[in-house]
């Protein structure tokens, strides 16, 4: 019996997106960036290329890096009409992205993308994969994707899809607003009243998205309520990790910020009580030598 295929979906929820997550996504780094991140992730750079991106109408583009997710964002609520929450506080606290990783076993995606070429998985520039194409397969598994999160989430709300191929495993993200009549809801369309209505409605999207995937060879599997597991393949924890890391250290440089500038408010108050207890001993002595002066002018005129 043929081994069976599982679908993954998995679901990050986010005070915002930044731009070093959004750079990840669209593969938007450095010559520096490129070498950090085959030395610590599984990035193929001779792969990069066959990466894409899904759009408005479910069309399929090479991946666009002129606008960052964050700027895409900013652009999206701009047009709409609608505030960020988080806009102007210090430490973000609203839940306003949830960001998609979509996806299936390893070989199965493999098929999908690359059927039965040769390929030379793992970290690095690895020439051997230059003549590599991506099938068309692929492309399609993403349009059914995007169509099901649009049909189910609101296209609109969607800012960015992109698809992987330049890793261990393909996959997707989709980068979501949980934006509901004009506000943003992530409680009203995710989370539900509690933890038990939460783990419902995602038991019911995976079952849903089983329906999709069908045709795809990706099967529903058992839920994680029942076997214990934790269904991210080492690539997405590895990536869980990276971005927890990556809020961590922008926590630190806003701390570092707000440390900044209340060093400079102090400095200035300093400067401020200083300016003032010179004025004040000013005063003092000008009050002392007119009441000499004026001890002096009573005195001539008792005389």
């Amino acid at each position: 019996m043929a081994e069976k295929s599982w679908q993954v979906m998995h679901m990050n929820v986010m005070k915002g997106i930044t731009t070093a997550q959004s750079n990840e996504h669209q593969r938007n780094w450095t010559e520096s960036g490129w070498k950090h991140a085959i030395d610590k992730g599984t990035y193929d750079r001779q792969r990069e290329r066959l990466n894409f991106e899904i759009v408005k109408g479910g069309k399929v583009r090479p991946i666009n890096k002129d606008k960052s997710i964050p700027e895409r964002m900013t652009e999206n609520l701009a047009l709409r009409g609608i505030k960020d929450p988080n806009e102007g506080l210090a430490e973000p606290k609203f839940r306003t992205v949830v960001d998609f990783i979509l996806g299936g076993s390893k070989e199965q995606m493999r098929q999908l993308a690359f059927g039965d070429q040769a390929v030379v998985y793992g970290s690095g520039n690895n020439t051997a994969n230059a003549s590599l194409q991506r099938k068309p397969e692929i492309e399609e598994w993403a349009k059914d994707m995007y169509r099901f999160m649009s049909e189910r989430f609101g296209e609109e709300n969607i800012v960015g899809c992109y698809v992987h191929l330049d890793e261990t495993t393909p996959h997707m993200h989709l980068t979501l607003l949980p934006i509901q009549d004009g506000k943003f809801a992530f409680k009203k369309m995710f989370a539900g009243k509690d933890k038990y209505e939460f783990s419902a409605r995602m038991k019911m999207l995976h079952d849903e998205l089983s329906l999709v995937n069908e045709k795809w060879n990706l099967e529903r599997g058992r839920n994680v309520s029942e076997t214990g597991a934790r269904h991210r393949t080492t690539e997405e924890y590895r990536r869980h990790l990276s971005e927890e890391c990556t809020n961590i250290e922008e926590q630190v440089v806003q701390h570092k910020k707000a440390l900044a500038d209340l060093k400079v408010e102090i400095s200035l108050a300093e400067r401020r009580v200083k300016g003032l207890t010179s004025m004040v001993d000013n005063l003092r002595k000008a009050k002392a030598e007119k009441e000499s002066q004026l001890s002096a002018l009573e005195r001539t005129l008792q005389s």
